[in-house]
C-alpha cells in the first residue's frame, strides 16, 4: 500500500468500506436516468411531431439543469462528504487510520477521491446508457450524447463544491451531528445575515432599494447558492473557471485542516479550539439581531420590544451554543464577556440603520465622480413591455419577459446626468415637509467613475412627480433607454399591427400597405416618440400600434399566447407625423363610436355619502360605487362623443382619475363570432335573439361625468346600495 500503487489499492479498500454508499448511488442513478428515459419512449404527445417532443424531453433529462438531478447531487454531496470522513469522529478509528504507514496527504486523497468516484462513475454510466436509449428511439444520437456528457461533466464539477464544503465541516468538528450543523452554517450564515441587513435597510432607510446588490452577494458567500446559481443558465467559460478556482481553494483548505487536525479532536464538538469564540460571536450576533428585528417589527417600532428581542435572541443562542460546545448544561453562561460583546455589536448594527448614522438617505453623488445615471418609475411609462425571444430544447422562438428595472438600468444612460442629481435634491427638500402622501416612486441608478453602481428609491408626495420628472422625460437618453422600439431599423420591419379600440388589423398583410409606407410609418412614430413631452403622454391615445420584425410576425401568426397583447405603443393626439402617414395610406384612427351601435350603458360612478356607525367617529364621509343602466338615447349619444376606450387609460402618464365615471358599454353584434372577437368572449343574447357584447370605457371628469354622477346619487338616495 506504500508502494507506487498505493493510490489504487487505497481506493479499492475504501470502496469495500463504503459499499453501501456505492450501492445507493447506483440505485438512485438507475431510477433517475435509464428508467425515466425508457418511460419517455412510451409517452404520447398531443401536439406536434413525436420525435421532436421526445427529443426535447430527453434533452431536459440529460442536461445539467435537470431539477431532480440538481437536488440529487446536492444530497449525495453532503452524504458522501460527511460519511467519507466520519472515521475522524471515532477515537478508535482515528488511532487505526493514523497508525497506517501512509502520510496524511495520501490518506486524504484516497478518502476524498473515493467519494467523488462513488457519484461520478454510476452517473456517467447511466447517462451514457440513457443517451443510447434516446438515440435508439429516434433522437439525434450526437446531440443527446453531447448533452449527456456535458451535463455529467458540469454537474460533477458543481458537485465538488458542496462535497468539499461537507468535508471541511467534518474536519472542523468532532461529531457527525455537529458536522451537519456546521455544513448548514457554512451555507446559510452569510445569506441569513444579508437578509437581516436588507430587512433593516428596507425598514429604516427611505431610499434603500438595492435588493440586487444583496442577492448578488449570496452566490459568492454560500457554497449551496453558488452551486445552484451555476445550473440555471447557459454554460460559459467564465462559469467553468470560477468553479475550478473555488473547488481548488476549498480542496486546499480541506487538506490543510486534515493535516493540522489533532487526533484527540474525535468526539468533541469542535476540532480546533481557536474557532470556538469566532463562530460563537458570529452566531450570537446574528441571532440577537434576528430577535431584535422580529420583536421590533412585532411591537410596531417600540424600542422596549427591540431590547427584549435583542436579549432573547442573543442570550438563548449563546446558551445553546455553549451546550453544543461542551455537551454540558452547566456551561450555559460560560464566556459572559463574549456574550455581552455580541449583544453590543448586534445593537450597533441596528443603530447604524435605525438612525441612518452613515447618511445613506441624504447621499447625493458628487458630479465629478458621477459617470452616468438611469431613471425609472412605474408611474411614468409603466405600460412599456420588455422582453426577448428565447429558444431552448428545440422549441420555437417564444417571448420571454424581462424585468422593467433590469432592462432600463442596463440600457438607459441620461444625456444630462445631473437630472438624476436634481431628482435627489428635490426629494431631499420635499422629504423634510410633514403630512404629505408619499406614493409616487422613482428609482435612480448612479454609475460612478470608479465603476460602482448604486441604486436609490425616492418616494415623492402626491402631485409633485410630474414637475420633477418633466425635464428627465425630454432627455433623449431617457427615451432611448425606455423605449426598445427606438432601436428598430426600417430594414427589420416586416409588418405593422394597428389596434383601434380592440379591433386589430395588420397593415401589410390585410391592408396591402407597401413596405416603403410601413418604414415611413415607423420613422414617423419614432420621431414623434422622441419629441413627446410628459404632458403629451398624459392624454388619452387614439389607437395602439405594434411594429413587427420577422420573429414577431412569426409569434403573431403562431398565436403565441406569451406575445398576445405585448409591445403595443400608444398613438397620442400629439403624434401628428404618425397620424399624417396613417391618413396618407387611408387609415383613420380618430373614429367616433356610432351611438346607434350601442344597446345600453352600465354606468358606475363613485358617490360620496355621510359615514354611519363606527366610521362616523373617524371621518365625515365614506365612498361607494353606484351602478345603474343608462338607456336614454340622447344621453347615450352624448356619452358616445366623449367616452374613451378603457384599456387606453394605462397609457396616460400620471393620470388623475378623480371624478371619472366608468362605463360598461353593450354593443350590438351581427353574429356570435363578431361578438366573441370584439368582446373577448364576453357577449350575450336578449330574449328577442339580439346578440351584444360588452366593452369597458370611461368618461373623464367634466360636465357630463358630473351629470351622470348626480343621477347616480339620486338613485342611491332612493335605493341605497342598489
Amino acid at each position: 500500500m506504500i508502494l507506487k500503487n498505493w493510490f489504487f489499492k487505497g481506493i479499492g479498500e475504501e470502496m469495500k468500506r463504503r459499499l453501501w454508499a456505492a450501492a445507493l448511488s447506483v440505485l438512485v442513478f438507475f431510477f433517475s436516468l435509464p428508467v425515466v428515459m425508457v418511460y419517455l419512449t412510451t409517452s404520447e404527445y398531443t401536439g406536434g411531431d413525436w420525435t421532436a417532443n421526445f427529443t426535447r424531453d430527453a434533452l431536459k433529462v440529460l442536461s445539467y439543469d435537470n431539477g431532480w438531478m440538481i437536488f440529487l447531487m446536492a444530497v449525495l454531496a453532503v452524504l458522501l462528504g460527511v460519511s467519507g470522513f466520519s472515521y475522524l469522529n471515532s477515537r478508535r478509528k482515528v488511532d487505526f487510520y493514523h497508525s497506517l504507514p501512509m502520510r496524511r496527504e495520501k490518506l486524504f486523497a484516497v478518502q476524498y477521491v473515493s467519494g467523488i468516484l462513488i457519484a461520478a462513475v454510476p452517473y456517467l454510466f447511466f447517462a451514457v446508457v440513457s443517451a443510447a436509449v434516446a438515440a435508439a428511439s429516434g433522437a439525434p444520437g450526437g446531440v443527446v450524447m453531447k448533452t449527456a456528457l456535458e451535463g455529467w461533466a458540469y454537474q460533477m464539477l458543481s458537485f465538488t463544491i458542496l462535497y468539499t464544503t461537507a468535508v471541511i465541516a467534518v474536519m472542523m468538528t468532532g461529531n457527525t451531528v455537529v458536522a451537519l450543523l456546521g455544513f448548514a452554517v457554512f451555507n446559510a450564515y452569510i445569506p441569513a445575515m444579508l437578509g437581516l441587513l436588507e430587512s433593516l435597510a428596507e425598514t429604516c432607510l427611505d431610499t434603500f432599494c438595492d435588493y440586487e446588490m444583496m442577492a448578488g452577494w449570496v452566490p459568492k458567500t454560500s457554497p449551496f447558492a453558488f452551486y445552484i446559481s451555476g445550473l440555471t443558465d447557459d454554460i460559459s467559460a467564465e462559469r467553468i473557471f470560477s468553479r475550478l478556482a473555488v473547488w481548488a481553494v476549498l480542496v486546499l483548505i480541506a487538506l490543510f485542516l486534515h493535516k493540522k487536525r489533532p487526533s484527540e479532536a474525535a468526539g468533541k464538538a469542535m476540532a480546533f479550539p481557536v474557532s470556538q469564540p469566532i463562530i460563537r460571536i458570529l452566531l450570537v450576533v446574528e441571532f440577537a439581531l434576528a430577535g431584535l428585528l422580529f420583536f421590533w417589527i412585532l411591537g410596531k417600532g417600540g424600542m422596549g420590544w427591540a431590547v427584549f428581542g435583542l436579549l432573547a435572541g442573543g442570550v438563548i443562542s449563546h446558551c445553546v451554543i455553549e451546550i453544543i460546545y461542551h455537551f454540558d448544561f452547566k456551561k450555559l453562561f460560560s464566556h459572559r464577556l463574549q456574550m455581552g460583546a455580541s449583544l453590543v455589536l448586534a445593537f450597533a448594527l441596528f443603530a447604524l440603520f435605525r438612525w441612518d448614522l452613515t447618511g445613506y438617505d441624504r447621499w447625493i453623488p458628487d458630479p465629478d465622480r458621477l459617470h452616468s445615471a438611469a431613471v425609472y418609475s412605474d408611474e411614468v411609462d409603466g405600460w412599456v413591455d420588455y422582453g426577448s425571444f428565447t429558444n431552448r430544447y428545440g422549441q420555437d422562438s417564444s417571448w420571454t419577459w424581462t424585468g422593467n428595472q433590469e432592462y432600463i438600468f442596463e440600457n438607459m444612460s441620461l444625456e444630462d446626468k445631473n437630472l438624476a442629481r436634481n431628482l435627489a435634491e428635490t426629494w431631499n427638500r420635499l422629504s423634510s415637509e410633514d403630512g404629505e402622501n408619499w406614493w409616487e416612486t422613482v428609482y435612480v441608478e448612479y454609475r460612478m467613475e470608479s465603476g460602482r453602481r448604486t441604486t436609490r428609491r425616492y418616494n415623492f408626495p402626491e402631485g409633485t412627480l410630474r414637475q420633477a420628472m418633466a425635464p428627465v422625460y425630454e432627455d433623449q437618453g431617457y427615451k432611448n433607454g425606455r423605449y426598445p422600439l427606438l432601436e428598430m431599423d426600417g430594414d427589420q420591419l416586416q409588418d405593422v399591427q394597428l389596434s383601434i379600440r380592440g379591433e386589430t388589423v395588420r397593415l401589410g398583410r390585410q391592408e396591402a400597405v407597401s413596405r416603403e409606407n410601413l418604414r415611413a410609418l415607423l420613422e414617423a412614430y419614432q420621431q414623434d416618440l422622441r419629441e413627446m413631452t410628459l404632458e403629451d403622454s398624459g392624454q388619452a391615445p387614439a389607437a395602439e400600434i405594434r411594429f413587427l420584425d420577422e420573429r414577431r410576425v412569426k409569434a403573431v401568426e403562431n398565436q403565441d399566447y406569451r406575445y398576445d397583447g405585448v409591445e403595443y405603443y400608444p398613438i397620442y393626439p400629439s403624434f401628428f407625423r404618425t397620424l399624417e402617414v396613417l391618413g396618407s395610406i387611408g387609415v383613420e384612427v380618430d373614429q367616433k363610436v356610432d351611438p346607434e351601435s350601442i344597446r345600453s350603458i352600465q354606468v358606475e360612478a363613485e358617490i360620496q355619502r355621510e359615514a354611519e356607525g363606527d366610521a362616523a367617529e373617524q371621518e365625515s364621509w365614506t365612498y361607494a360605487y353606484q351602478q345603474y343602466e343608462e338607456t336614454d338615447r340622447d344621453t347615450i349619444g352624448r356619452i358616445a362623443e366623449e367616452m374613451i376606450y378603457g384599456p387606453y387609460q394605462r397609457y396616460q402618464n400620471l393620470y388623475e382619475n378623480e371624478g371619472d365615471v366608468y362605463l360598461d358599454v353593450d354593443f350590438y353584434a351581427e353574429s356570435a363570432a363578431e361578438a366573441d372577437s370584439l368582446g373577448d368572449g364576453n357577449y350575450a343574447r336578449t330574449d328577442q335573439g339580439e346578440i351584444y357584447y360588452t366593452v369597458r370605457y370611461y368618461l373623464p371628469a367634466g360636465d357630463l361625468a358630473d351629470e351622470l354622477t348626480e343621477k347616480a346619487v339620486r338613485l342611491w338616495e332612493v335605493q341605497p346600495g342598489q
